[in-house]
This record gives C-alpha cells, structure tokens and sequence, in this order.
C-alpha cells in the first residue's frame, strides 16, 4: 500500500499504516507526521499551548504544567484559573521562569475586578508579557461607557456628570457649591454664544462690535447663567433670542430699548433664565 501523503494533521489516516505494510515503509509514515505537525503549526519555535497547576494568589498567579515549561516563547498560549480575584496590576509566572505583566485585551494593565476567580482565562506571549484574549467585565463596561458617553476621559469634564439636555447628551457640572466660571474669552466681530451647558457662572469681554446670544437652556425646567461681561459699554450691543425685562417690567426684544447700559471699561452683570419654555429672559443684575 503506498505511503499515505500528509500536508495538515487532518490529512493523517489512523488506519495507517496496517500491519500487512513493509516495515521499511514506516519511516516515511513518521515523515508524515512530523510534516502534518509543522504545518498546522507553522511558525511556532516553541511551546504553543500551556497549562498545569494554578497557584500564586491575587495579583500574582503561578502556572505549573507537568511538564515543565523550559522558556517563554512569542505567540505562546496560556490557559489559568485565578486563584483569587485580582485588584490590580497582575503578573503570571510558569514553571518558574519569571513574573510577567498581564494586560487586557487593549494591551494595558489590568484593574480590580479583571480577573475573577474560579473562571477560566487564556492569554497570548507577546515576547514580553501575556495578553488576554479574554474580554473582562471591566474593559465592556468601559467600552460600553466612552461608546455611548462621549468625553468620559476629556479632564474638562472632571467633576461633572452626563445628562440629557434637549434631547441632547451633554456634561453638566453636580457641585453644590456651582460651576466653575466659564470663561468665553474675547470677542470682537460676529456672534458670541452664551451655552447653559458651560455651567450657571459665565463671563466674557468685548473686544468690538458683536451679537450675543444665548442656547443650551432645558426644557421643562428653570435654569439660570450669571454673565459677567467685561467693556460692553463700548458697543451699541445687539442680541438675537433673548426677551429683556425692562426696569418697568415690560418685555422686549430690542436691548437698546431695555434700558440695560455698562461700563466704557469694566464689569456688568446680566441674569440669562429660562422657565423651561423655550423662551430665555435677560436682566441686570
């Protein structure tokens, strides 16, 4: 019977060789194996699949195969059960030959609550230290988090939680004692934008002519900015969405007829509010 032909360990015959075969046949059969396995491993110099007793504690875990692992090789797999949840940086070290760094699937090191104990977790040796193949807990529920929460690492937002707005998602401050002032800076032509979501302090300086206006303001609720605005008595100003209350508590659109004036040089202070009904008010302060 002609000796079987083998490219992958699929290709391999049980049934070969029989008993009736020459002997001298057998070598080529060896052949063949050794061909099938270095093909359906292919690049492989070393070990590819590790596993064996775990130990270690949290944070520290120990695998020992019994078979002892003679080095670390890349693109090597391990397969552990933590024997206690980690709560922090985490290492790994088999049969012996030295603590490497465990990273999550992002490549950076793990956090309490990564790895808990009792489940089973697979992790890839990239020459340096072990990658989990795993998604944890942890890494879904921060991709799910800066998903569907624009901005959660933006340290502007520090301090501040996600809210809807309109319909909106936005970051709005929850301090007691208030937003940090906004500073808007300087403007000097076009429109300057007065945004309820920059919090209820705000301030901003006339540098030359402009329109102000005003948005970001809840439906359904009463919400206020106090505007600190700085040489505003140098512009004729204009304003576009604002209703002004006048000293006699009439309304208007038009703020020259409001009878709001400031400074040349200096502070003046106006209260933006709305009652929720899409309408915001303007006065001095």
């Amino acid at each position: 019977m002609a000796v079987e032909n083998v490219t992958y360990l699929g290709d391999l015959n049980p049934a070969m060789p029989t008993g009736a075969e020459p002997k001298s046949e057998g070598d080529d059969h060896v052949r063949n194996i050794k061909k099938g396995l270095r093909q359906s491993f292919a690049g492989f110099l070393g070990a590819i699949l590790v596993t064996g007793a775990d130990g270690g504690a949290a944070n520290t875990y120990t695998l020992t195969p019994a078979q002892p692992l003679l080095a670390y090789s890349a693109k090597m797999l391990a397969v552990f059960v933590p024997t206690a949840s980690n709560t922090g940086a985490t290492t790994l070290n088999i049969s012996g030959l030295g603590a490497k760094e465990v990273v999550s699937v992002a490549g950076v090191p793990l956090v309490a609550g990564d790895l808990t104990a009792g489940r089973f977790y697979t992790a890839f040796y990239d020459g340096t230290r072990f990658r989990l193949d795993n998604v944890t807990q942890n890494y879904v529920d921060q991709l799910v988090i800066s998903g569907t929460v624009p901005g959660v690492n933006d340290p502007a937002n520090n301090g501040k939680v996600f809210a809807s707005q309109n319909g909106v998602g936005a970051w709005i401050g929850l301090d007691g004692r208030g937003d940090p002032v906004f500073d808007n800076g300087e403007v000097g032509s076009g429109t300057a934008v007065i945004d309820h979501r920059k919090g209820d302090g705000q301030k901003i300086k006339a540098v030359g002519q402009h329109t102000l206006t005003a948005t970001g303001f809840p439906a359904g609720r009463l919400a206020g900015v106090l505007l600190e605005l700085t040489n505003y008595g140098t512009i004729a100003l204009t304003t576009t969405g604002i209703t002004w209350i006048k000293a006699d508590g009439a309304e208007t659109t038009n703020f020259a007829q409001s009878g709001i004036t400031f400074p040349a040089a200096g502070r003046g202070r106006v209260v933006l509010y709305s009652l929720g009904d899409g309408v915001i008010y303007g006065k001095r302060a």
